[in-house]
């Protein structure tokens, strides 16, 4: 058996003594830390909110498939990532404030308890009581290698973060701005590539980690090298990780750790679940997976109010999810149009309108004039806007793009001839031509009222 190896390096006495007096003054750092992080941790889901939605709308280029869900999907484990860590930090935060009370109070008291003194209780509770709790000073020890296993566990989650968040990012942007530059037969052979080398990484993670395989020097050997390839997914942050974990499995027992691994991982998965039910139902808010009512739906346009539509109802920095007009009660004798146009849109108008072949002479200024104007004609050949039930032959729609928050899209005013009194509907559907069916992408619905 190959012997273990000594560290490589040992402290010296003053080191030592140095050492010792840092963890009997950590508490102190771990207050701090602990409140900063709970104050950094409570402002990133709102920050992840508005950076995956300018994703969503202005990067994503395909909604469809797995392309659209696996966003979603890694925006809702990094903000459930989150909520962990913020449940770590404020836990450790309680534990030591308690535990700086109970310091304070030994300062007070040096003698501790005195459980023969304790009024109101018999001296059976007494001697109870005096065996099952102990002197306060060793219940001050516990708690503080309690609040230090806590923190540890805590940063265990900070660096699980950052290599979950970089690593869906990395995964994100290949899918989106790599992805669609890359043709489909190549895309497909190196998906297939891709899942070959992930099924062979499995398969030896398996057999190098039986216990036969591991016992016999070069299966050990190779168990090592294989297991130090997972440094690559930890970009930059293995040392610190292992550091923390290596210690927590050289002391508890095997049995402990995987019954505590398995009960934290089950409790992760499901706090994934539900918050990956709550964005979804967050950008599509006609999904309603866990609140139902029975004669309530919103899958027809028509017969739903959707806030973002009307620029009086939407609120202020939200996303127009696909168009919008001034209000749900007009007065104007005019309508005031706004049209999202997110990236994934492209999907479709490139198909309808394949960009023409431009001259290589023309000088760069008079090839951008003629871009803008051919996109402009296409752009109002394809947009149908239908009120009540009368085609609007003239949208001359306009590019524009907001402010706040930034998003592109196209805005033109209406004059409508056919509005009536009451309810009423605009259609906007995309359309190559008049013989086709066309896309509807939206129906909104609105009341005019003339001003008197």
């Amino acid at each position: 058996m190959t012997p273990t190896p000594a560290p490589k390096e040992t402290l010296l006495p003053q080191q030592e003594e140095k050492l010792r007096d840092l963890t009997t003054q950590s508490w102190n750092l771990e207050l701090v830390i602990s409140g900063a992080a709970l104050f950094a941790v409570l402002q990133l889901p709102d920050l992840l909110d508005e950076a995956f939605d300018y994703f969503r709308y202005n990067l994503m280029s395909q909604t469809a498939g797995m392309q659209g869900l696996f966003p979603l999907m890694a925006y809702s484990m990094i903000k459930a990532t989150c909520y962990v860590l913020f449940v770590a930090f404020l836990t450790n935060f309680v534990m030591r404030a308690f535990w700086v009370g109970l310091v304070g109070l030994l300062a007070v008291y040096p003698t501790g308890i005195h459980y023969d003194r304790i009024p109101f209780t018999t001296k059976y509770a007494q001697d109870k009581m005096a065996a099952k709790l102990g002197p306060l000073n060793s219940y001050i020890l516990r708690l503080d290698r309690r609040c230090n296993i806590v923190f540890a566990v805590a940063f265990l989650f900070v660096f699980g973060l950052i290599v979950i968040a970089l690593s869906y990012l990395l995964t994100v942007l290949v899918y989106s701005l790599v992805r669609p530059v890359i043709p489909d037969p190549y895309w497909k052979n190196i998906k297939l590539t891709a899942y070959a080398l992930f099924a062979c990484y499995l398969l030896a993670s398996i057999v190098l980690s039986l216990p036969k395989v591991r016992a016999h020097p070069v299966g050990g050997n190779l168990n090592y090298r294989f297991g130090t390839l997972t440094k690559l997914l930890f970009w930059g942050l293995y040392t610190p990780f292992v550091f923390i974990l290596n210690t927590f499995y050289s002391h508890l027992p095997y049995q402990s750790i995987l019954r505590t691994i398995g009960l934290m991982m089950g409790a992760f998965f499901v706090l994934i679940a539900f918050e990956f039910l709550a964005d979804f139902s967050r950008i599509d808010r006609r999904t309603m997976s866990l609140n139902q009512r029975h004669l309530y739906t919103a899958r027809v346009d028509s017969q739903y109010i959707n806030s973002s539509a009307y620029d009086n109802q939407r609120a202020d920095g939200q996303y127009i999810e696909v168009a919008s007009i001034q209000a749900d009660v007009i007065r104007d004798p005019y309508i005031r149009l706004y049209i999202a146009y997110p990236k994934a849109l492209d999907t479709l108008l490139i198909r309808l309108a394949p960009e023409p072949v431009w001259s290589d002479t023309l000088p760069r200024a008079e090839k951008r004039r003629q871009f803008a104007e051919w996109s402009h004609q296409q752009i109002n050949q394809l947009m149908r806007i239908v009120i009540n039930d009368s085609l609007y032959r003239s949208p001359d729609l306009l590019f524009t793009q907001r402010d706040h928050p930034q998003q592109r899209g196209w805005q033109t005013v209406l004059l409508p001839t056919n509005l009536k009194m009451g309810k009423n509907t605009i259609q906007i559907r995309i359309q190559a031509d008049s013989s086709a069916k066309g896309e509807e992408i939206m129906t909104i619905p609105f009341w005019y009222i003339p001003e008197k």
